[in-house]
């Protein structure tokens, strides 16, 4: 959500004080990114629906898929994700339409919750003494996968276009089905009534798709269109619903006792909103290193690709270093602390990004100065999952932070998009966007953790997770 959709890099263009510059269009060399390969291979103006069909779906499924793991084992229905993502991928690669395209797309979001079944899968097979540092470094891994897939993403479309993107994807599927179901032990069963709510499920995961999609078309619309406030409108009526119909449940898809308590409220909201500012604000430095460096029309810099990932090689390094050095520390501290030092150390950095982001050195430090913080937070906050949920609430306490982080990191794009058009040249119909705008953004991520970091004030002392006999279900 969020990700750029392919833009054009004009390095060496040519400007005049009045129209566009003389290298306007692009030149024939510029490779596309997925997204715009697929805006030109099917002649289509919705292509954020390439990526917002998947979020969607995602967002949908996510409380039936936790409490489906909790009645029948989190490893039955992990495979049965990854089984329709691996044949989602594949029918959006031989799609010869758009809308076929979408379908496939909207397949594939159901291995949306994979993550958030694979943290609750932790507490239930680790011993207790890894559940941690196992949990930790699940988190930070999202930093090793930032250092190949600009690489591999290049390579993939430049040789075969889209497709050889979702071919790929359909194939590593596979292979993580084929890995769970040959390596990976089932797991206890953590609800014994065979009763579903399905009322419930279907306006809670309509509520919050609705709230996403109004949230991410609210830019595009304007945010007074009857459109976005329809869509917004009908997401927060379904919530105030759902409260209602889970009291009358006689199965209740989520326990609401467990939100209304403090501690699960305070580590639950502190960080979706930690990790929305982790993974929003480097899509926002992808955009600023990609758009064209054209004086007095756009203050982006004007990097290919390749060169944005070479750069960027180092603050995810960064990332996924100190979320390994975290899940260490973690064992041995209070996670509260090192949890507030990393919302310390992103907010500085996001700070100083939003001051120096004029050139590689100035983007690579400061970034990397919030990456150090970022490495925390991700690598953390299963642990604050850990510390306030007991065993049997774990596949809960993640679901709910996946679908906050997507819920948050939707409303901080928007936000994010919001800013840099209130700083922004058009010309052609397409906005180019000012310093002012990328300043202003960086400094939103710094805002948006200093509340994180107010908010994980007032949490109490964690549990900790190798006394889980000790810990009431």
């Amino acid at each position: 959500m969020g990700a750029s959709v392919g833009l054009p890099v004009w390095s060496r263009c040519s400007w005049r004080s009045s129209g566009p510059p003389s290298c306007w269009p692009p030149p024939a060399s510029w490779r596309p990114t997925p997204p715009s390969s697929v805006a030109q291979s099917f002649h289509t103006t919705h292509v954020v629906w390439f990526s917002l069909t998947l979020t969607l779906v995602s967002t949908l499924i996510t409380p039936f898929a936790i409490k489906l793991g909790d009645l029948y084992g989190k490893r039955r229905v992990r495979l049965a994700m990854t089984a329709l993502g691996a044949i989602g991928e594949m029918l959006a690669a031989m799609a010869g339409n758009f809308w076929l395209l979408l379908v496939g797309r909207a397949i594939a979001g159901f291995y949306g919750p994979f993550g958030a079944l694979s943290f609750a899968a932790i507490r239930d097979l680790f011993p207790r003494r890894l559940i941690k540092p196992a949990s930790s470094i699940m988190g930070s891994s999202v930093g090793l996968v930032a250092l190949a897939s600009p690489f591999l993403a290049a390579w993939l479309v430049d040789s075969w276009g889209y497709r050889g993107a979702l071919w790929f994807l359909a194939v590593a599927t596979a292979i993580g089905f084929a890995l769970v179901a040959f390596l990976v032990p089932e797991t206890p069963r953590h609800a014994h009534d065979s009763g579903f709510d399905w009322l419930g499920g279907i306006v809670l995961g309509g509520g919050l798709t609705a709230l996403v999609y109004g949230v991410g078309q609210g830019q595009s619309w304007g945010w007074t269109d009857s459109g976005t406030l329809g869509w917004l409108g009908a997401g927060i009526a379904a919530l105030v619903v759902f409260l209602f119909v889970e009291r009358a449940s006689a199965h209740p898809i989520i326990d609401l006792g467990v939100l209304r308590r403090r501690p699960v409220f305070l580590a639950l909201t502190a960080g979706g909103l930690a990790q929305a500012v982790a993974f929003t604000m480097p899509v926002m430095a992808i955009l600023l290193a990609l758009y064209p460096s054209i004086p007095g029309v756009s203050d982006g810099l004007g990097w290919t690709s390749h060169h944005n990932a070479m750069i960027g090689i180092s603050w995810n390094l960064v990332m996924f270093g100190t979320g390994l050095l975290a899940g260490r520390v973690l064992r041995r501290l209070d996670a509260r602390k090192v949890w507030y030092a990393g919302l310390v150390a992103m907010a500085v950095g996001y700070t100083l990004v939003g001051f120096f982001h004029g050139d590689e050195l100035q983007l690579a430090l400061t970034s990397c100065i919030a990456n150090i913080g970022s490495g925390i937070v991700v690598a953390a906050t299963p642990v604050l999952v850990v510390g306030v949920v007991s065993k049997d609430e774990q596949g809960l306490g993640s679901g709910l932070s996946n679908m906050l982080l997507n819920l948050f990191g939707a409303v901080l794009t928007a936000g994010a998009y919001a800013v840099l058009d209130a700083n922004s040249t058009v010309l052609k119909g397409t906005a180019f966007y000012l310093d002012a705008g990328y300043t202003w953004v960086f400094w939103l991520g710094a805002l948006v953790t200093l509340v994180a970091l107010l908010l994980s004030l007032f949490m109490p002392p964690l549990r900790d997770p190798e006394k889980d006999h000790a810990v009431p279900a």
